[in-house]
């Protein structure tokens, strides 16, 4: 009897050692590793090449997710404004798909379930080195439209300041991805000159406002002036209201004349701006011609037309006589 029940254990425990082990994913796999040189990210595909190529689209991905991250989880000025904070997003992610992973390894590699299983990595200071080369030359050209704007008006600070302010949502995720990939690298410095340069650029922008006059023949323009100065997020008013306002006298004399089968119509618009002192700051003008078989009424909406298209062409800035 004993000897049976022993007979009977060891049978039992030699039928459970003779069972396969159970396949099971890998830790690495399971919880993709984290540390302060290098970056992973995992995939399974049917074979190592293709799951490389996945698990690289993957950091990439996992790289915009967890740059974004660090923008909702602590208290940053820049979350203030919503428009800001998308742009940022948006960046965030375009900085990853863009970013060469030409230096990628794969560490590891397993079989599960006829697939297989890959981590790779890459080193956070291959990356940031790549992000410090782009985001040193913005940074730079951000610090010099800073400088531009020392001892200037007020419009002539704004136009400085806001090829600077075009380039505020990619400075702030190319600051963040530096801050994110090294541990000991600190942004904060970055982040006090950019909040500096958005506050003067949105007080400039609230403060500043046109007034335009215009004699009988120059109201046609009008319409094109006031859009395109509006369209800068500055204000048109009819009055003087504050030291950072400007008049803008537009004046014009046009000329008719008949041209084979057009009525042909040529403007010379003159633009003059004062300051709120009522100092002349800036002159230029420029002339447009309109053609028209109907009239010459018709003609002179033509040469309207040719006026808006030359602001977009120069920039309304440029357009009034305020050189860059």
């Amino acid at each position: 009897m004993y000897k049976n029940i022993i007979l009977a254990i060891l049978l039992i425990f030699m039928a459970a050692c003779s069972k396969p082990k159970p396949d099971i994913q890998p830790s690495w796999y399971t919880n993709v590793p984290s540390d302060y040189k290098l970056f992973y990210a995992v995939a399974s595909a049917d074979s190592v090449e293709k799951a490389k190529k996945i698990a690289i689209v993957k950091m990439r991905k996992s790289l915009s997710m967890q740059v974004n991250s660090r923008f909702e989880n602590k208290n940053n000025t820049f979350l203030v404004d919503k428009n800001l904070h998308e742009q940022v997003k948006h960046y965030n992610i375009e900085i990853s798909n863009r970013l060469s992973l030409n230096r990628v390894k794969v560490e590891k590699t397993q079989t599960f379930k006829g697939k297989k299983l890959v981590l790779i990595s890459i080193p956070r200071i291959n990356l940031f080195n790549k992000l410090k080369i782009i985001s040193d030359v913005k940074f730079h050209r951000a610090q010099e439209a800073d400088k531009r704007a020392l001892n200037k008006t007020a419009i002539e600070r704004f136009m400085a300041l806001e090829s600077a302010v075009k380039e505020l949502a990619t400075l702030v995720s190319l600051a963040e991805y530096k801050d994110f990939l090294i541990s000991t690298y600190s942004c904060e410095d970055e982040f006090t000159f950019l909040i500096k340069l958005k506050n003067e650029y949105d007080e400039l922008k609230n403060s500043i406002n046109f007034y335009i006059l215009t004699d009988v023949n120059s109201r046609i323009f009008y319409s094109s002036i006031k859009s395109a100065i509006e369209a800068k997020g500055l204000s048109v008013k009819n009055e003087i209201s504050s030291k950072n306002s400007y008049k803008l006298l537009i004046t014009s004399k046009t000329k008719e004349e008949k041209e084979y089968m057009f009525n042909k119509s040529r403007t010379l618009v003159k633009f003059i701006t004062f300051d709120s002192e009522k100092n002349k700051l800036k002159f230029r003008q420029h002339t447009f011609i309109g053609k028209s078989r109907k009239n010459f009424k018709e003609a002179k909406y033509q040469a309207a037309n040719n006026l808006k298209y030359k602001i977009k062409r120069l920039g309304i800035f440029d357009f009034i006589g305020f050189k860059r």
